[in-house]
């Protein structure tokens, strides 16, 4: 009973790893991983058109949609954040070849989105997908009377930036040339890479390469 409550409301491979504290370190730890951030494009102007209600089941909806392909590929739901989704890809979750399981994630998330929209129950929307990888930190964050497990990091931050400019290089999938480079791209049949950077993140001295996805 209480890992199905834990699950309704997180992931369940870390509600089972909090309630064992085997495999975790809630503490804190350095991990290897790949994050996905997720947004829906012009979303406050929608919002603004729907009930308090009717925004509740929008959101429910549109996440019952585009989190499947996250927990298909071992990805686990960090957070959601307003229509925003943050997952995270690692080893520590048993997800040894993260970087492609993100990426063919944010692949069939798309497809999800287009079910979604095919429902016609609200006004079509897109979403913005950004991809990264690399250290961060994992552990209960918060205080004595509420602690959140959670991941953070400068690599975190990264990943929310690169989604933010999918809007700038109108495509739905940007990720970072480290994604690119750990990734075989012989497993992604029908698609290729290009290249769309260099492009200055915030607090950035080093231009960051940047990648999209085509149907070829």
């Amino acid at each position: 009973k209480i890992k199905d409550t834990f699950g309704r409301f997180m992931s369940v491979e870390i509600a089972e790893k909090l309630l064992s504290e085997k495999k975790v370190n809630l503490m804190g730890e350095e991990i290897e991983a790949t994050i996905l951030f997720s947004d829906i494009r012009d979303f406050t102007p929608l919002s603004e058109k729907l009930s308090a209600a009717e925004l509740v089941d929008f959101l429910n909806l549109y996440f019952s949609h585009v989190v499947k392909p996250i927990h298909a590929n071992g990805g686990v739901v960090n957070k959601f954040i307003g229509d925003a989704v943050m997952a995270v890809f690692a080893p520590i979750f048993g997800n040894a070849g993260h970087e492609e399981a993100a990426v063919r994630a944010a692949l069939e998330m798309k497809r999800a989105l287009d079910e979604f929209n095919a429902l016609k129950k609200y006004p079509a929307v897109k979403a913005g997908i950004g991809i990264h990888r690399g250290r961060l930190v994992a552990g209960n964050i918060g205080t004595e009377e509420r602690m959140e497990y959670t991941f953070i990091g400068d690599n975190v931050n990264i990943a929310s930036r690169i989604e933010t400019e999918t809007k700038n290089f109108q495509t739905d999938i940007l990720m970072s040339e480290d994604v690119v480079d750990k990734i075989n791209k012989d497993n992604f049949k029908g698609f290729d890479f290009v290249k769309l950077g260099p492009v200055v993140m915030k607090g950035k001295s080093v231009p960051l390469s940047l990648y999209g996805m085509k149907p070829v």
